[in-house]
């Protein structure tokens, strides 16, 4: 049996006249005449009843042309699909990403991909730089948002996103908090609420290096994980937190940010605080379709600075993630 015998039959069965059958089918009538009589032989029934006249399905046709009708659209259906996918509008992309990308363009990029390419099922799963990683190169993740700030180990290939400068947090009636902008040799004696070092090391060594430039070793009050956790404990007046400029897209009561003096452009000058630079990380030599369309969408949102989005527009993480954060030691950035 051949797949045109069954469209052949599908055709006769539809219109029930063999003359309008072949020209719909673009072939002669006596081939395709031919073509139902070698079904109907391999079968061992009659599907049609023939007169000078007329044309009829029989029962058994009839039965015929309904399952035959499903399985070709189901055919056509799996075609489209696969083309679909070739082009990279059809699939899954599992996507990994740091908490703090939702104060950035990051959902916006999101929700622009998600129109555009609506037949991609889209994975969204909250977790830390290391973890993503791993992730990625165990194939678990096919892309990541994850923060960079010493470059990537072998094996990933990436394009920057977002590149914005730190800012420290600081309880609302801080001393320090009446100023516009804080030297960092300032926070010496201040107590700071840093990451936990074995979640992001790059970020909590940089820290560390440009407050010993400044002059002075600083005074670690507390380790926390989440950027919504850092500025829970400085509203508490725990002490001051560094964190992404684009914190302040999301104002919090009793907490205030502001801009780092340092001396990192002054010849000679310390060293300051490092930019944070958010990648669009993946396996290094992945190049396939749905890779592609997806950073050509979300990279037409990247650039310098937050670009931060009201909470309202932050992906929801009962709704669109895995629940992932939970599962591991470095939940996030």
């Amino acid at each position: 049996m051949e797949l045109r015998q069954l469209r052949y039959f599908l055709a006769v069965a539809e219109e029930l006249h063999f003359g309008r059958a072949a020209r719909r089918m673009h072939v002669s009538q006596p081939p395709l005449s031919q073509q139902i009589q070698a079904l109907e032989e391999e079968l061992g029934v009659r599907l049609f009843e023939r007169t000078s006249r007329t044309v009829r399905t029989t029962p058994t046709g009839e039965a015929l042309r309904d399952d035959v009708c499903d399985l070709l659209a189901g055919l056509d259906a799996a075609v489209e699909r696969a083309r679909g996918t070739a082009r990279g509008e059809r699939g899954r992309l599992r996507l990994g990403f740091v908490v703090s990308a939702a104060a950035t363009r990051f959902p916006r990029a999101v929700a622009a991909y998600r129109a555009r390419c609506p037949g991609v099922r889209l994975e969204l799963r909250e977790m830390g730089t290391l973890l993503q990683l791993r992730r990625i190169e165990s194939g678990e993740l096919d892309v990541g948002l994850l923060r960079n700030l010493d470059g990537l180990p072998d094996g990933f290939d990436h394009a920057p996103f977002l590149h914005e400068p730190q800012v420290v947090a600081l309880p609302a009636r801080h001393p320090l908090a009446a100023r516009t902008a804080v030297p960092l040799s300032a926070l010496a004696g201040v107590p700071l609420i840093l990451y936990p070092r074995r979640v992001f090391p790059a970020a909590y060594d940089a820290v560390i290096a440009a407050c010993r430039a400044a002059g002075f070793s600083p005074e670690v009050a507390q380790e926390a994980v989440g950027l919504n956790t850092q500025r829970a404990l400085v509203a508490a007046g725990v002490g001051a937190a560094i964190v992404p400029a684009s914190a302040r897209s999301e104002p919090r009561e009793g907490v205030v940010y502001r801009d780092v003096e340092h001396a990192a452009h002054v010849p000679g000058g310390a060293p300051g605080l490092p930019d944070i630079r958010l990648d669009l990380v993946w396996r290094a030599g992945r190049d396939d379709a749905l890779l592609r369309g997806f950073l050509d969408v979300v990279g037409g949102f990247s650039g310098e600075g937050g670009g931060g989005m009201p909470d309202g527009d932050a992906p929801s993480r009962r709704d669109e993630t895995s629940g992932e954060d939970a599962e591991n030691e470095d939940p996030a950035d």
